[in-house]
């Protein structure tokens, strides 16, 4: 097997992975979910603590809806970069476009799946903010473009 076809596969296979993590996630229930967000939470509190601080981050709803809006641009920040990884393995023109439209289309099928989800529900905001996440995808990468 030579390099290309080695490259297209490893692509695939990161993809499915990753779209597999995502769909991980939005399949638990609400519980579930803030009990994850929870553990992110408690892991940020230990280190604060560190400092002296005495900051509970789990009493914080604010901080709650940081992590969970964060979790969403990593996400799709890295899924962008597996898109845009698999667009130049299969030699695309429209490499940016490509990315961005599976990003989006992921997205929002995400969301629909969540409303078949006990305690979740259809997010146009989390669309928009994992579109977000794919926009620093894109920046990232024209930067690195520009840069060589």
């Amino acid at each position: 097997m030579n390099q290309k076809n080695r490259d297209k596969i490893i692509s695939i296979i990161l993809l499915l992975i990753w779209c597999g993590l995502i769909f991980y996630f939005s399949n638990q229930n609400g519980i579930t979910s803030e009990m994850s967000s929870s553990r992110i939470l408690n892991f940020l509190n230990s280190i604060i603590n560190i400092f002296g601080s005495k900051i509970d981050l789990n009493k914080s709803l604010i901080a709650t809806f940081i992590v969970r809006k964060l979790a969403h641009i990593f996400l799709y920040f890295i899924l962008y970069l597996i898109c845009y990884y698999i667009s130049i393995s299969y030699k695309m023109k429209k490499k940016a476009l490509f990315s961005f439209l599976f990003c989006l289309l992921y997205a929002t099928s995400d969301e629909i799946h969540q409303l078949f989800i006990i305690e979740r529900s259809f997010g146009v905001t989390d669309i928009l903010i994992d579109l977000f996440g794919s926009l620093w995808g894109f920046i990232i990468i024209k930067l690195k473009i520009n840069k060589n």
